[in-house]
């Protein structure tokens, strides 16, 4: 299992980590966020012990998220440090190898603060998290469904790992875009202001099914 050695602040109440698995050949990002009830910890890949205190001391955690079925990373392990419950969608459980102690479901926040927006076309249970923060501004936190590696940058996940790369792309299209000020991805650097014009140019730039509805 890989291993970051910390975490870092990259907005206020929000922070990632990360480490480059060489099974999958890619680097693994995790994200945690605080939200009303306490720290959301999405998809988390292992921590040293210094980072885990570290992350620990600014909340106590209130859920795990995992964005889709290929997620189980070091959820477990998670769970029994912080005592938090684990999420996903209902699509995703029976791919996880980790017990899920409760279903994402639209109309359902996850910690009082986080929307949850599902992405159907990419992995099984494929989700987003909506935060609309205070004084207006968003961030919006992707599981597998967005990716931001070098040396393409920000893309959509290519087609050979999507259920559907039709059914992605129009589900794109309900994503929250408007005054983004945060992305995160469970592949990838996070972009900053002005990620709603980049967000905004790739959805745009996709192919949609004939016929479908683009709003």
């Amino acid at each position: 299992m890989v291993t970051a050695e910390s975490i870092r602040e990259i907005s206020s109440g929000v922070w990632i980590w990360h480490a480059y698995d060489q099974s999958v050949r890619t680097e693994l990002y995790s994200t945690a966020v605080t939200a009303e009830f306490g720290l959301v910890i999405i998809d988390p890949i292992d921590l040293v012990h210094d980072a885990f205190h570290q992350l620990a001391k600014h909340a106590p955690a209130a859920a795990i998220v995992l964005t889709n079925g290929n997620h189980s990373r070091a959820a477990a392990r998670f769970r029994e440090r912080f005592g938090a419950p684990v999420f996903a969608h209902n699509d995703a459980v029976g791919e996880l190898t980790t017990f899920v102690d409760g279903a994402l479901r639209p109309g359902r926040p996850v910690a009082g603060s986080l929307e949850v927006v599902q992405l159907p076309g990419a992995g099984l249970g494929e989700i987003a998290l909506f935060h609309r923060k205070a004084k207006g501004e968003c961030h919006l936190h992707f599981g597998d469904a967005l990716v931001n590696l070098d040396p393409h940058g920000l893309i959509v996940l290519p087609e050979k790992y999507c259920l559907s790369a039709s059914l992605l792309a129009q589900s794109l299209q309900s994503i929250p875009h408007e005054d983004l000020s945060l992305v995160t991805f469970a592949h990838g650097e996070p972009l900053l202001a002005p990620a709603t014009e980049k967000i905004t140019s790739l959805v745009g730039q996709l192919s949609l099914p004939k016929n479908s509805p683009t709003h």
